[in-house]
C-alpha cells in the first residue's frame, strides 16, 4: 500500500470513490461535492489531499483544508474526507491515511484538527475518529435546498 499526495491526474478516479461512498453524500439531492469543487480541492495550496494506493490503483483519500482560523495560538485544519473503498476497509489504510495527514498538517504548522462524521453511516468513521482521540460534539441535521 503506497500513501502520496493526490494530484489533478488522479481527479476521475478518487471523485468516482466519492461518488460510490453513499456515507459521503451530504445532501440528499446532490453529489458528494460537485466535480469543480472537488477539483478545486485537489490543487489547493491550502489543501492536505492524499490517497492510498494498491498497484497504482487508488483505493481511498483524505483531504483536510489547511485555511481555517489563521493568525491564532491554535491553528486549525478541518478533516473534510476520509474514505476507503469497501473492499478495502478494515486492513488499516485509513490510519495510515490519516497518520500521513497528520504529519504532513504539523509541517504547515496545524495543531488542531477537527471533522464531521455521517451518523447514518454503520458508525464505522465515527469509531475510527474517537479511537484516534476525537470527542462527539453536538449532532446537527442538514438542510439544504437550490433557490
Amino acid at each position: 500500500m503506497n500513501i502520496r499526495k493526490a494530484t489533478a491526474k488522479d481527479f476521475e478516479s478518487l471523485y468516482q470513490i466519492g461518488l460510490d461512498t453513499p456515507e459521503l453524500k451530504v445532501s440528499s439531492g446532490e453529489d458528494f461535492m460537485a466535480k469543480d469543487e472537488f477539483l478545486q480541492a485537489l490543487e489547493s495550496q491550502d489543501g492536505t489531499f492524499l490517497l492510498a494506493e494498491d498497484d497504482d490503483n487508488p483505493v481511498g483519500f483524505i483531504y483536510a483544508h489547511r485555511k481555517d482560523k489563521p493568525n491564532m495560538e491554535k491553528k486549525w485544519a478541518c478533516i473534510v474526507y476520509l474514505v476507503i473503498k469497501p473492499e478495502y476497509r478494515k486492513q488499516g489504510i485509513a490510519q495510515k491515511l490519516y497518520d500521513a495527514c497528520l504529519e504532513e498538517l504539523k509541517q504547515f504548522g496545524i495543531n488542531c484538527v477537527y471533522t464531521w462524521a455521517s451518523s447514518e453511516s454503520d458508525g464505522g468513521i465515527i469509531n475510527f475518529m474517537k479511537k484516534n482521540g476525537f470527542n462527539k460534539g453536538h449532532q446537527y441535521t442538514w438542510m439544504d435546498r437550490e433557490i
